[in-house]
């Protein structure tokens, strides 16, 4: 089994982003990703984001690196690959299962409990809002189109505080993306 990057090339946050593969195992791509200091944020669905300056930190963890189309190859080929079609689906599933899980009346857009992986970016719609809260003690990182999606996004906090808190969890620690002026999908 082995961990192989490609060459970043991505631009986003001011930074240059490349992937991070398994050729055949979640679990051994999160063991490495941990070793080479990425944060679980940086997952997403099979693989992990990784910006430009980790690359000594990767290589110190024992990844490979290989070029761009060869580590589209290994994915696919070690089963873990999530076509570009199915991305959506697999979101709508995790959101879903996360909202069950705690008790929200309103499943949003794209949410995550915990520390592993991350949401869409934030929309282009009125209300939309993207909330970030990785720890309990440090204010969330709030993203929003306007002072309605602030709102919203601090309505979610209070509500998903309150059903962690209820569940013997304590305060929510998650990434959750939503835009209620439009309409999301109801549980």
């Amino acid at each position: 089994m082995s961990v192989v990057a490609d060459t970043p090339r991505w631009p986003r946050h001011g930074l240059v982003w490349g992937h991070l593969v398994s050729d055949t195992s979640l679990e051994e791509l999160h063991a490495v990703a941990v070793r080479a200091g990425l944060p679980g944020r940086a997952f997403d669905l099979d693989h992990y984001d990784w910006p430009e300056s980790s690359r000594g930190a990767l290589a110190a963890a024992g990844v490979e690196f290989v070029g761009n189309k060869e580590l589209t190859r290994i994915l696919i080929a070690g089963g873990l690959r999530i076509p570009t079609a199915r991305r959506a689906a697999v979101r709508r599933a995790r959101t879903e299962a996360a909202a069950r899980e705690l008790g929200l009346a309103r499943v949003p857009r794209d949410m995550i409990t915990g520390l592993l992986g991350h949401v869409d970016p934030l929309p282009e719609a009125a209300g939309a809002f993207r909330l970030t809260r990785d720890d309990a003690g440090v204010a969330p990182r709030i993203e929003a189109r306007d002072a309605e999606g602030r709102r919203a996004a601090e309505a979610f906090l209070v509500e998903a505080d309150r059903l962690s808190r209820a569940a013997g969890r304590g305060p929510w620690i998650g990434q959750v993306v939503d835009a209620p002026a439009t309409g999301t999908l109801d549980a």
